[in-house]
């Protein structure tokens, strides 16, 4: 054999091996879930929401946008939709949750870094959420928050959040 087919061949596998051990396999979870129900888990109870599917998780390739009702159950409309009184707004703002940003990920968790949040100031936070991917089922299981700060959530360690979702 040739040299020179020995080194086309070692470079020829040298090449296929770098694309090999570089690739990245993009999760399976593109596209809009419709929230079926949402498992409040304390170490000693779950408080189980499924009166309404009223909320959804969005992911791109980069990004993901969500959007639910806590309690899983239509909102409350202003009595006069553009002048609402203040306890209405308080209300609404209780009964919604959004954040939209970036995700990464890996070993079957989406770590999120937000950049628009319901909660003023919790941009550039991070949740973290175990992912289970069954077909067209997917289960997001918030266990971690950490503020833009650093610091954890009150309800660190003594609450998971469970999300049953079905792909749209």
């Amino acid at each position: 054999m040739k040299l020179s087919n020995i080194i086309y061949a070692i470079t020829s596998l040298y090449l296929v091996s770098l694309s090999c051990s570089k690739k990245v396999t993009t999760p399976k979870i593109l596209g809009s879930w419709k929230i079926q129900e949402i498992q409040y888990q304390y170490t000693d109870t779950t408080y189980i929401r499924n009166d309404e599917d009223y909320g959804r998780f969005i992911f791109s390739d980069k990004n993901y946008a969500l959007m639910y009702s806590p309690q899983m159950q239509s909102r409350q409309a202003f009595k006069k939709l553009s002048l609402p009184e203040n306890d209405e707004i308080i209300l609404a703002f209780q009964s919604i949750v959004f954040n939209t940003g970036s995700y990464s990920v890996k070993d079957n968790v989406i770590t999120t870094a937000v950049d628009i949040a319901k909660v003023p100031g919790f941009e550039n936070g991070h949740q973290f959420y175990e992912m289970k991917l069954h077909n067209n089922d997917l289960e997001l299981t918030m266990f971690n928050e950490t503020y833009p700060n650093g610091k954890k959530p009150k309800w660190y360690n003594k609450l998971k959040i469970l999300f049953v979702l079905k792909r749209e």
